[in-house]
């Protein structure tokens, strides 16, 4: 880790910054690095890696070591994209074409590997896998596409089908993140094969990943804290990656600052006062998400199933559907309950991180602000 040159350089509280410390992704890593070898072997990696999570919890993050991870040796090439990149399969399929070839596009005819393509007639333009093909004959390919949930369905059709193709015999990997209705758009896109993909589930951190998150970050530059103090994180966190990151950019800034109470450690001091900057940022984030329920007509349903989980970590379908029904104040409307319970799914707000029919909170924080600030529903 380079050092930290000022007070924003350490912890990375922005949208998908890779952090100084990835912590508590073992796992996925090690799925990621078997992956990468047999890229940089030539092989065909036996399927395609799909992340999945609330926001927040570090699937941008994830993205971007896999990213750099997949280029430190000049094995293999790399493309990193979003969908407002390719809104349509054309425009996906110039993407994945060198910046070379396609000059050579215009105004003219080009043939790329027995491929030929005549610019301005869509009809002989080459197909998606064609393209594929051609990337991976010259070197091993990873194509990462963040926020993949908000992918238009056609196009996901053709990536997803292409990587079929390519896939079973070239160095082709494709690798997708998005927030929990991922799942459900991709099922939307009559591939149903997309479910024998590697899913990685994205989940908050345990104490012990959010502890290291915070500690070996400071350790590296010279500065400790106190176990007393970094206990009182790991509580206030709650395994949020975000609120990890924003916490130690607090700290960080007393540090570079100066204000530390004891020179190169942390104490509880310092923790008490960054505490206000801390719940000031954790608050305008908790708005964002209020809002956006309040935008969907969802805050009684949220409020119904904020209170739910306010005595249990999960809740079980039964004990959804009764909360979601209770905040709807409808109790006879399967329909609408139903389609409500799946909207607070898709926007992460609960989720199912495990292989089991069980839903745990998005952040669990949040919910105590829903319970806090949402009206109740009206009774009928």
């Amino acid at each position: 880790m380079q050092p930290a040159r000022n007070e924003l350089d350490l912890f990375k509280p922005g949208p998908g910054g890779l952090p100084p410390y990835l912590a508590g992704r073992e796992h996925e890593q090690r799925i990621c690095r078997a992956f990468l070898d047999q890229l940089r072997q030539g092989a065909a990696p036996p399927r395609d890696l799909i992340l999945y999570g609330p926001r927040g919890n570090g699937k941008t993050a994830l993205l971007s070591w896999l990213h750099e991870a997949a280029r430190a040796r000049d094995a293999v090439d790399v493309i990193h994209l979003t969908p407002a990149a390719v809104p349509t399969e054309e425009k996906l399929v110039r993407r994945l074409l060198s910046p070379t070839w396609w000059r050579r596009l215009l105004p003219g005819e080009v043939s790329i590997s027995g491929v030929r393509w005549r610019a301005g007639q869509s009809p002989d333009a080459p197909s998606l896998d064609e393209i594929l093909a051609v990337r991976t004959g010259k070197k091993p390919l990873l194509l990462l596409l963040d926020e993949a949930h908000a992918l238009d369905a056609g196009v996901g059709h053709a990536l997803l089908n292409a990587s079929q193709i390519v896939g079973r015999k070239q160095p082709f990997l494709l690798a997708l993140a998005g927030t929990p209705h991922l799942e459900s758009r991709l099922s939307g896109m009559d591939v149903s094969f997309w479910s024998r993909s590697e899913l990685l589930p994205i989940s908050r951190l345990d104490a012990a990943a959010t502890a290291d998150a915070l500690r070996l970050p400071l350790a590296g530059e010279n500065v400790a804290i106190d176990d007393d103090a970094l206990a009182q994180l790991v509580a206030a966190n709650q395994g949020y990656p975000y609120f990890v990151q924003l916490s130690g950019e607090a700290l960080w800034r007393r540090v570079v600052a100066g204000g530390s109470s004891a020179g190169g450690r942390i104490t509880r001091t310092d923790v008490e006062a960054v505490r206000a900057d801390f719940e000031e940022k954790k608050g305008r984030y908790y708005l964002q998400r209020y809002n956006e329920l309040q935008d969907q007509g969802l805050l009684p349903a949220a409020r119904a199933v904020a209170e739910a989980f306010e005595k249990r970590d999960r809740l079980d379908g039964a004990q959804l559907e009764a909360a979601v029904r209770r905040g709807l104040g409808e109790p006879g409307n399967g329909k609408r309950t139903a389609a409500t319970a799946k909207t607070l799914g898709h926007l992460g707000y609960i989720w199912r991180p495990d292989a089991v029919p069980t839903w745990e909170a998005g952040i669990p924080s949040l919910m105590d602000y829903v319970r806090t600030h949402a009206p109740a529903a009206e009774q009928p």
